[in-house]
């Protein structure tokens, strides 16, 4: 392979905009840009910028559950895939993922010392054994969800289409072990399975990192930091591909990285569940609401985002005082930039035995979806001090 043509996602040119960034390119803003809301809790350290991390000798062993998209997308953080077996196996992987002028050539470098070595499937025993040989045949088709757990540092809980329904019951045997668990996004389908997975880990002396990759992602960052420009900000509009779980919780985890914790209410209202969301956030300078588009447009087979395209992608509007900000359309291309930190607080926390993301962040998303169904039966807005 060509080394001299990988590029590093964090090294990668991006375009500078205006506003503050602190030294390791977040925003830095005042309490009063958008409402006095907080930065994200647990953002502070940058577990990424730790040593451990990019020191290939300190090791991490990879299981992987449900061989989705998703899984292949993290394949290329965790290992070095082989870029032929990554064609005929997943296609869009490669396509997202090589460099188009020389397809041998992966665009960014895996995390230093991470390597998949069990993969399973409960449905489809051939997506594994894809993602097998997409890895130089290297790690082991388990049999069984208790197998992918064993000699391992690290579980990988893929999600690309589910509402997490089953992450309770596939978290279990992992954090029985006390091995540290990456689930993807939404973190359960409901609050109280939420909680039940950390209360496991907590049992096991083990940890639980939940996130999705936008969470990460320098561009919704710099956009924020372009929120100075019209502070205060009083909405912000996120439309989003539907009113599944696992897209609302992505939508929602946008809302979160360019306001912060701190949601007071939320409101549902829609022909169905979920269609439309009003989050309230308070501050010294007036009220910030947000506003999840999730409904489908009236044309058919029409969406009210980038769904219709053959890779998706999401945007973000921002309204104030002094005017409005629109975020560049964050899609398939631009995901890994957000996915390699993901991939390297996820070994952060596999050695450390830390969380890098608060567990008030990661059930502030499950709290707002609860608020939601519950606020979708009566139209009224529902406070998440009320949802337990």
């Amino acid at each position: 392979m060509n080394r001299r043509r990988l590029m590093k996602a964090e090294d990668a040119p991006m375009p500078l905009l205006p506003g503050g960034l602190d030294d390791s390119g977040r925003p830095a803003l005042s309490p009063d840009i958008c409402g006095g809301i907080s930065p994200l809790a647990g953002a502070d350290p940058d577990p990424v910028a730790d040593s451990i991390v990019t020191d290939p000798s300190r090791e991490v062993r990879v299981g992987v559950i449900r061989c989705d998209t998703h899984a292949f997308w993290y394949a290329h953080f965790f290992d070095v895939p082989d870029p032929t077996a990554m064609r005929i196996g997943h296609r869009c992987n490669h396509y997202y993922f090589f460099q188009h002028d020389n397809p041998e050539v992966q665009r960014f470098e895996a995390v230093p010392g991470m390597k998949i070595t069990r993969v399973y499937d409960e449905g489809d025993s051939n997506a594994a054994e894809q993602l097998r040989l997409a890895l130089g045949g290297r790690p082991k088709v388990c049999r069984s969800l208790e197998e992918v757990s064993d000699d391992v540092d690290l579980v990988y809980l893929a999600n690309c289409n589910s509402d997490g329904e089953d992450h309770l019951r596939y978290a279990t045997p992992v954090l029985r072990k006390g091995v540290p668990l990456f689930l993807d996004m939404p973190f359960a389908h409901t609050l109280a399975e939420a909680r039940e997975i950390l209360a496991l880990a907590d049992r096991h002396d083990s940890v639980v990192m939940c996130g999705f990759m936008l969470r990460e992602s320098p561009h919704f960052k710099r956009f924020r930091a372009r929120f100075p420009d019209i502070a205060p900000v009083r909405r912000l509009v996120v439309p989003n591909h539907g009113p599944s779980l696992e897209n609302l919780t992505s939508a929602l985890t946008i809302t979160q990285v360019l306001l912060g914790d701190g949601c007071v209410w939320v409101q549902s209202s829609g022909d169905t569940p979920l269609n439309l969301l009003r989050l309230h956030y308070d501050g010294p300078n007036g009220s910030t609401e947000a506003i999840v588009a999730n409904a489908s447009h009236p044309f058919p087979d029409r969406h009210m985002t980038s769904s219709n395209y053959h890779h998706c992608g999401w945007t973000a509007s921002a309204y104030g005082d002094g005017g409005a900000v629109h975020s560049p359309r964050v899609d398939d291309y631009m995901f890994m930039y957000g996915g390699i930190r993901l991939a390297k607080m996820a070994k952060y926390m596999a050695l450390t035995r830390k969380t890098p993301i608060a567990r008030k962040s990661m059930l502030e998303l499950m709290r707002m979806v609860e608020a939601a169904r519950l606020s979708h039966g009566t139209g009224q807005p529902v406070n998440l001090a009320d949802v337990d």
